[in-house]
Parts: C-alpha cells; sequence; structure tokens
C-alpha cells in the first residue's frame, strides 16, 4: 500500500499540471517532445478536469500499473559499472475531460534512483 500511495501522489502531481496546461514544465522521457503532448492534447474535444479524487485510488480500474525489475546497473565497456535509474512502475491513467473519464491516456514511467528517491517521466498521452 506504501508504494501504491507513492505512485498515486506522483500521478496527481502530473495530471494538476496537465489541468494547468503547464505542459512545458512536465518531466519528460528522453524521447518524448512537449510539442507531441501539446499536440495531442489539442486534438482531443472538451476541457481537462481534475478526476474525482477516489479516480486515483481505484488502481485496478483507472491505473495500470505494470511493475518492472531492471537493475540499477549495467555494464559498459571494460566492464565498468554505469549507474542507472531504475524503472520500477509502468502507470497508464486516463484522463478527465469535462469531469467525465475520457480514453485519453497519459503514460509515465517511475524510476529509482541508486539512492533510493522515486521520480516520475512522462513518456506518452494517447487515446486508448
Amino acid at each position: 500500500m506504501e508504494n501504491e500511495t507513492r505512485i498515486i501522489e506522483l500521478v496527481k502531481g502530473i495530471v494538476e499540471e496537465l489541468v494547468e496546461n503547464n505542459v512545458e514544465s512536465l518531466p519528460l522521457e528522453d524521447d518524448t517532445e512537449t510539442m507531441d503532448l501539446i499536440e495531442e492534447l489539442d486534438y482531443y474535444p472538451g476541457v481537462m478536469t481534475l478526476p474525482p479524487e477516489e479516480a486515483y485510488y481505484q488502481l485496478d480500474d483507472i491505473i495500470y500499473i505494470y511493475k518492472q525489475t531492471v537493475p540499477h546497473f549495467r555494464l559498459e565497456k571494460n566492464n565498468f559499472k554505469k549507474a542507472f535509474p531504475k524503472l520500477l512502475y509502468m502507470v497508464d491513467f486516463d484522463l478527465y475531460y469535462d469531469n467525465e473519464r475520457s480514453d485519453l491516456t497519459l503514460q509515465c514511467n517511475i524510476y529509482e534512483d541508486k539512492h533510493g528517491k522515486w521520480f516520475i517521466r512522462v513518456s506518452n498521452i494517447h487515446v486508448m
């Protein structure tokens, strides 16, 4: 349950930024472009609204979590270890428009750095 609470708080932060139209301030995956997200959001009709609080707690219905197990370290050339954040979870969250659950889905990855700190990166927003 502790991990679910951490996941919810990270996702809520991203959703709040989206509702406030602060797309430029979102933490993105390296291969994700802000303009692509803005374009996708502009295509969708209606006004994005905050989901009801209970939406964040329906983990099996609205937040889809795919647990990952990737190590913090990989070997580079000459067998030197290089630290990478560990991918913990891939999360899908259906966004709300005009106070209704939509089929526009936010996709994020949650990582843990080598010091145990969790952080989130947006990978995509698209219709699912």
